[in-house]
């Protein structure tokens, strides 16, 4: 009976051990909560930036580019010849396809952003009314998509990747044949 207590003498032990525990968990969470948001933005705020930096310029809204694209942005198309570099570079390449689709539009379906990256998926829609890649106008609608990775760094897009469906542009607008079924 020495050194053996009754559960009813054990409880309220174990009820301030677990109290403190809990405690130590909700300070430690607030203190994560703390850390992460003295890093910079939220994944929700990389989000926005990126999604008006693909939506806006289309809207005719240029000015966007200058506000969040780093001087030192390098850009990543497949569709491109050489890396797009700062952001002239960014306006020459959505220039060309305004010129080529003027009126058209991209719009983001979807967006997951971890660490400094933001990945997006996205559409394009628009009329093939002016030359584009050395191809005449067709009057024909197009529809592409594509995916783009955008790093993030002091609230600027620094870099990103794209791929997009440029072999169904081309066949889109009757520059190539539509592949053979089988």
């Amino acid at each position: 009976m020495f050194g053996r207590r009754s559960r009813w003498q054990a409880g309220p032990a174990i009820v301030v051990a677990i109290g403190g525990a809990l405690a130590g968990s909700a300070i430690a969470a607030l203190v994560l909560h703390r850390r992460r948001r003295a890093k910079g933005p939220s994944a929700t705020d990389d989000k926005d930036l990126v999604k008006r930096l693909v939506e806006q310029p289309w809207k005719g809204d240029l000015g966007v580019i200058d506000e969040l694209v780093s001087p030192d942005y390098v850009g990543h198309d497949p569709a491109e010849p050489e890396p797009i570099r700062g952001p002239a570079g960014v306006k020459a390449n959505i220039e060309k396809y305004l010129v080529g689709f003027p009126g058209g539009r991209i719009t983001v379906d979807e967006q997951i952003a971890e660490d400094d990256k933001v990945v997006t998926r996205w559409t394009a829609r628009g009329t093939h009314l002016g030359e584009i890649a050395g191809i005449a106008p067709t009057g024909r609608d197009v529809t592409v998509s594509g995916l783009t990775i955008s790093r993030i760094s002091g609230g600027l897009v620094v870099e990103e990747w794209t791929n997009w469906d440029t072999l169904g542009m081309l066949v889109q607008v009757g520059a190539i044949p539509e592949p053979a079924r089988t």
